[in-house]
């Protein structure tokens, strides 16, 4: 988001946000009752269905009212997950932006969705501390990708994401 926020579309992600974060609230307290394997295999099966209808032309259009579903079902996904930031980033995906906005307006959503799980979490469960430095990778990640999609043309990059996208859902479908 830090990296492209000049970029953002700060209409589709607040109408997703609007949603999204009551959700990811109610998400989060039910983080601790249901099985986590199910719920990541049930993303993933998500994920992959968008995809590949995707890929085979299908096209979204982008509303007011898409934003809005799709911020719901990603929040109480992230919630109940941890993160659902593939399903959110296939929905971005969807509203065709330039890649540096796409992935500016799509990195906002986590950006204020994670404190509101995080106080939720902090509630109902133990946090431990040793996630920080898969804070500083994904950071440095997301710093080296915006270097790289800034060079691709949108086809390719789209593309790239939607393979992305599909590698990363079956392999949630396969580990839970």
């Amino acid at each position: 988001m830090a990296f492209g926020v000049r970029f953002i579309r700060w209409r589709p992600v607040l109408l997703f946000l609007s949603t999204a974060l009551p959700a990811a609230a109610l998400g989060a307290w039910w983080f601790a009752a249901l099985p986590k394997a199910l719920m990541v295999r049930g993303m993933g099966i998500a994920i992959l269905i968008f995809v590949v209808l995707k890929l085979r032309g299908l096209t979204l259009t982008p509303s007011p009212r898409l934003l809005l579903i799709a911020g719901a079902v990603v929040g109480l996904l992230s919630g109940l997950v941890g993160s659902a930031g593939l399903l959110g980033a296939a929905i971005f995906l969807s509203l065709n932006l330039p890649p540096v906005a796409y992935l500016a307006s799509e990195g906002t959503t986590p950006v204020a969705m994670h404190p509101v799980k995080w106080i939720v979490y902090d509630v109902t469960i133990d946090l431990r501390t040793d996630f920080w430095p898969l804070v500083a990778a994904m950071i440095a990640g997301t710093w080296a990708g915006k270097r790289v999609i800034e060079r691709l043309p949108v086809e390719k990059y789209r593309l790239l994401v939607a393979g992305l996208l599909a590698v990363t859902a079956v392999q949630m479908i396969v580990t839970g």
